[in-house]
């Protein structure tokens, strides 16, 4: 019971983590169009902020903390899939930490990107979403 709690919870925060991965470039987007220091800029900023710090980081750090959790209790971490899910994570959390880092651009007026190099990055979660779940599934490599 306790286990399927946990995995449950790590689910939910997995999934709660990449909506936001998946939504906070897609920001970057349409902030990346705005006029600078516009009412439309600003709540494009307080959403990004909101986001990261409500729902992105909790879930990523619940998302870290659950998943290492479940691999102790199930002896996994000897396991090559593993090992890789691992490293795919460690770049998710990267790619969320470089968000962390336009959106603090955006609110220092710093932005140099755009809209453009906004659209390709955002492809970046799917591609890691996407390996992470067939490594779970498919188990490989043992």
């Amino acid at each position: 019971m306790t286990y399927s709690i946990l995995k449950s919870l790590h689910i939910i925060f997995f999934t709660t983590w990449m909506a936001g991965l998946f939504y906070l470039p897609r920001l970057f987007v349409y902030h990346s169009s705005c006029k600078i220091k516009s009412d439309k800029y600003n709540t494009f900023t307080i959403m990004e902020k909101k986001l990261l710090r409500f729902i992105m980081n909790p879930s990523m750090f619940l998302t870290w903390f659950l998943g290492i959790t479940l691999a102790l209790l199930n002896n996994y971490f000897l396991t090559t899939w593993l090992i890789i899910k691992i490293i795919l994570v460690a770049l998710m959390s990267c790619f969320h930490m470089y968000c962390a880092k336009i959106k603090t651009d955006f609110e220092g007026y710093k932005n140099r990107k755009k809209e453009s190099f906004f659209r390709i990055i955002n492809e970046i979660p799917t591609v890691l979403f996407v390996l992470v779940v067939l490594l779970v599934v498919f188990k490989p490599f043992d």
